[in-house]
This record gives C-alpha cells, structure tokens and sequence, in this order.
C-alpha cells in the first residue's frame, strides 16, 4: 500500500483557505449606530415635568450644559386613553411623536436654558407620559430623560 503525501503547494494552499474562514466566520465587533467617535452627545433632560393646564398638557424642562449644543428636541409620547387603566409604575409604550426644532415657534423658551412645549393633542380622561431627548445640530440625540406622566383634566 502506498501513502500519499500532500505538496508543499497544496499545504500552504489548505492552510491559506483556513484562515480566511476563521477571519470570516469571527464577524466584525460590535454592532451600534455608528457614531463618528470625536462626537459627543449632548447631555440628557433629567427634570421634565408635566401638568394639565387650559388648552392641554404643558411639557416643561431645562438643559444642562451649553443651551447652544441643542439643536432640537425629539419627543416620546405613551397614551393610555382610560386613565383609570394607567399604571404609572409600570413601563410605557413610548413611540415617537414630534421633534422640535429650537426655531419652532410652538417651543417657548422659558430663559436660556428652559424650555415649554403645550401638547394640544390630548383628550380629557387619558394619561399621558412623555420623554425627551436633546438632540444636536446634526440629529444626533441623548438618552432619554425621565418620564413625567399626568392625567388630562379639563380646566
């Protein structure tokens, strides 16, 4: 019987194929939105409050930081139209539902670093929880804030 042996060709040839499959197999890292890594985001609201007032919810918050990093505010809004079924310790279903540009004039600044936005798309009974984050010039945002929920009463 006789043994074969492989050509020196043929072994680096073998060993070339298994190392482009170990490469592509290990994929390429972390997967994240990919972030320019000199940017840095602002920094998040951490005082938002809500309030029933004439005319709907009044949404009121202040940045940190330098007000100038704002370029416009993206908010999260959770509805639940019976407020008798809200459970305001539970998580909320937060969905996008307006960004605000600084130059909107339904966003009253309240001095330079406070802001308000009336939410006139409420129906009495309901409670709603909002979240905000800052985002900047070019649309890259914080974290979230904390939320901030209140029942819509008529006034």
């Amino acid at each position: 019987m006789q043994v074969k042996f492989l050509s020196p060709v043929r072994i680096v040839v073998h060993m070339m194929l298994a190392v482009i499959l170990l490469l592509s197999a290990s994929g390429c890292g972390k997967k994240a939105d990919p972030i320019p890594p000199r940017v840095v985001l602002p920094p998040p609201v951490v005082d938002l409050k809500t309030e029933s007032v004439s005319g709907g919810i009044a949404l009121v918050w202040s940045v940190t930081g330098s007000g100038g990093d704002a370029g416009s505010f993206k908010i999260l809004r959770s509805v639940t139209v019976d407020a008798g079924q809200a459970c305001p310790a539970c998580p909320q279903d937060y969905r996008p539902f307006l960004t605000v540009k600084l130059t909107d004039n339904r966003l009253q600044p309240m001095g330079e670093k406070t802001f308000r936005y009336l939410d006139m798309e409420v129906r009495d009974g309901g409670y709603y929880s909002y979240r905000i984050a800052v985002c900047n010039r070019t649309g890259q945002c914080s974290a979230d804030s904390n939320e901030s929920g209140t029942i819509r009463k008529e006034r």
